[in-house]
């Protein structure tokens, strides 16, 4: 696999052209679909009592998709805020809602990350506030594979 360039690079490189906003959207659409088949598999490894060492695996793939999540949102926020997704409204208002949706989800991860990591004391409020963390990060990422659907919906052509 051929290491990946920065976006300095890229901006320094004269041949490399800026990506489209629809490519933007479409990366998205991509990535997000991808992020949530990760937290699904995980899910599903952790219900079968899976070693340790396959699970260990399994959240690495995790915070890598999740990574680069981060990064396609960052890039479409970059090059959607100066040009328009699109003039069809319908796939302006589904982008736009993947978006949204992703960035919910990356807040509502990073919230509950902070709160498993400052844990000390394992009371039974300490330990509520977490779940409740966990279901809201759930939740955002159900938001963002609903939204996700719906623009795979107008641009079939970005499922992978």
């Amino acid at each position: 696999m051929a290491p990946s360039r920065s976006a300095a690079a890229r901006a320094a490189d004269p041949l490399v052209e800026a990506p489209s906003p629809i490519s933007c959207c479409d990366a998205l659409a991509r990535t997000a679909t991808e992020t949530c088949r990760q937290h699904e598999r995980l899910a599903r490894l952790m219900s079968l009592g899976v070693t340790q060492s396959e699970l260990e695996a399994a959240h690495a793939m995790v915070d890598t998709i999740d990574l680069a999540l981060a990064e396609t949102v960052r890039e479409f926020e970059r090059v959607c805020a100066t040009i328009p997704v699109t003039d069809q409204a319908d796939l302006r208002h589904a982008a736009n809602a993947m978006w949204l949706s992703a960035r919910e989800y990356l807040r509502r991860h990073s919230i509950a990350e902070r709160a498993s990591q400052q844990i000390a004391q394992r009371d039974a409020d300490t330990l509520g506030d977490l779940q409740m963390e966990y279901e809201l990060e759930a939740s955002a990422l159900l938001g963002l594979k609903q939204a996700t659907a719906t623009y795979q919906k107008l641009r079939p052509e970005t499922r992978g």
